[in-house]
């Protein structure tokens, strides 16, 4: 074997470990998109009941757009999942037809497995912002029983009321007479 033989199989070694870890790492990181997200949705009901509890919920938009980008990333995970088992059934059938040079392996699956798994990691830090906003302003509110910062403060007056009296008895308030 000569020198240069030796160094191409050294380089084909390489390649394949390369290959190898990119699907491991890819695989990792779809696992841990996946888990966070669903994580996450699971924390903010926890959070719903038990540190905002009977007080009014403020911004809800926020929860529901963390709750939908949270959904929709596992959902892209999940369908990426999916896609990426058609883009390698795909390269097999290109490598046995011998169009593997002719087209890019996994044709267009390959290409929206890639896209999915940038919107999910894109959804999740998405959700994590708007759950970020609905606690800053939950956890700044007041209600009537807990101790948190109010965040306005509003004075109304009591209210008086004049009703007119018997002819020559003058005017009643709705004030008792002072002493």
């Amino acid at each position: 074997m000569t020198q240069k033989s030796k160094r191409f199989e050294h380089l084909a070694d390489y390649r394949s470990w390369l290959v190898a870890a990119e699907q491991k790492s890819q695989e990792d990181f779809d696992k841990t998109i996946l888990s966070l997200s669903g994580g996450a949705l699971g924390i903010s009901f926890v959070f719903l009941k038990d540190v905002v509890g009977p007080h009014p919920i403020l911004q809800t938009g926020f929860l529901l757009a963390a709750w939908l980008a949270w959904g929709f990333s596992t959902f892209s995970v999940l369908t990426s999942y999916y896609l990426s088992h058609l883009a390698l059934r795909r390269a097999i059938s290109q490598v046995d037809d011998r169009t593997i040079y002719k087209n890019p392996p996994g044709g267009t699956y390959a290409w929206w497995t890639a896209i999915l798994n940038a919107a999910g990691a894109v959804l999740f830090l998405a959700g994590v912002c708007c759950i970020t906003v609905f606690v800053a302003f939950n956890l700044s509110f007041k209600g009537p029983t807990n101790d948190r910062k109010e965040t306005s403060t509003t004075t109304v007056p009591a209210a008086t009321t004049t009703v007119p009296a018997a002819p020559g008895a003058g005017t009643i308030t709705g004030q008792p007479p002072a002493e």
